[in-house]
């Protein structure tokens, strides 16, 4: 199931993020966002939803379909792969969400970038896009819809 939903934000475009965490020994989706929700939201506050599911204590992983202005290119996305491992979290959880990413990183192919976060600075929007963007990219602000 996680890796269906992982297929459908790739190919169809149906989910603006996934988050999942590790329960007991499965990797298991604690929330998905669709793109018709995301809509509704606007850009800025589907990116604050995301990384409001992002706890200070444990550990999480995230997919995040993102969009830029590339400017003469057009309109871009690329799929974020995020490892949440917060410093303040226990070493234990940590040492888990870090030795186990490798495995759900090779069952989600078409990830463009993969971002390594351990406190909020830097899951912040302005961060992940300038280590994603390419020169002269704009941030494609959506506002919300009625």
């Amino acid at each position: 199931m996680i890796y269906i939903q992982y297929e459908e934000l790739k190919l169809r475009r149906k989910y603006a993020y996934i988050v999942y965490k590790i329960e007991g020994d499965s990797i298991v989706i604690e929330k998905s966002l669709t793109s018709d929700e995301a809509a509704r939201l606007g850009s800025e506050a589907t990116y604050e939803s995301f990384i409001a599911l992002m706890p200070e204590s444990e550990g999480r992983y995230g997919v995040y379909d993102f969009e830029y202005d590339s400017g003469s290119d057009g309109i871009r996305n690329k799929l974020i792969f995020f490892l949440w491992a917060p410093d303040t979290a226990k070493i234990k959880s940590r040492m888990i969400y870090a030795s186990s990413k490798q495995a759900i990183r090779q069952r989600l192919d078409g990830i463009s970038t993969e971002i390594q976060c351990t406190d909020q600075s830097e899951l912040a929007f302005e961060a992940v896009f300038q280590s994603l963007a390419p020169n002269g990219a704009k941030p494609l602000v959506k506002p919300p819809k009625a």
